[in-house]
């Protein structure tokens, strides 16, 4: 009875093993397949963001993203933001403000995601208009100084020169290239 017993044992262990092996094989594609991916990120993107949050107002964003190999990134670009009704030119004293930033954080990419964590940033004005707002605590950008966000993408399209990301939340679109 015992030598039946331990060939049930084996039999489960040989069954447990097989299943183990099934699943590695299964995921593995997936696995490298997201390490292909993170590989191509590595490097210098210049990334253009264009959002409309509200009528009559366009934010424009540019900026040079670095990914490193250990999943860290830095950014530094400047952003635009244009008030395209006449009420909002008169009630702001012009059509436009400007700022600049920097920032980095950390970074990883699941199956066509990437997750951008964003563990500082520092924004600064870049036009009167944008710097009597700041002074005045209208739009403090002090307020924004060290802010922390998680991001997740929908990687739409990569190549060697070419990356095309989609906020999953609020669905805006950043275009890079290289």
């Amino acid at each position: 009875m015992k030598h039946k017993t331990y060939r049930v044992v084996d039999l489960m262990k040989k069954i447990l093993f097989a299943l183990a092996l099934s699943l590695l094989l299964l995921t593995q594609p997936a696995v490298a397949k997201d390490s292909s991916t993170a590989q191509m990120l590595v490097g210098e993107w210049r990334c253009t963001q264009k959002l409309e949050p509200e009528e009559g107002l366009t934010l424009t964003v540019n900026y040079i993203q670095l990914f490193t190999a250990q999943r860290n990134f830095t950014l530094d670009g400047s952003m635009e933001i244009e008030f395209n009704m006449p009420e909002m030119k008169q009630m702001f004293g012009g059509d436009t403000l400007n700022y600049l930033f920097e920032g980095s954080g950390s970074w990883i990419t699941q199956p066509k995601r990437l997750i951008i964590k964003t563990e500082n940033t520092n924004m600064t004005p870049n036009s009167p208009l944008a710097q009597q707002m700041h002074d005045a605590g209208i739009m403090d950008m002090n307020d924004l100084q060290e802010m922390q966000s998680e991001d997740e993408f929908i990687i739409n399209s990569l190549s060697k020169n070419s990356l095309k990301l989609t906020h999953l939340e609020e669905e805006f679109t950043a275009e890079c290239t290289r």
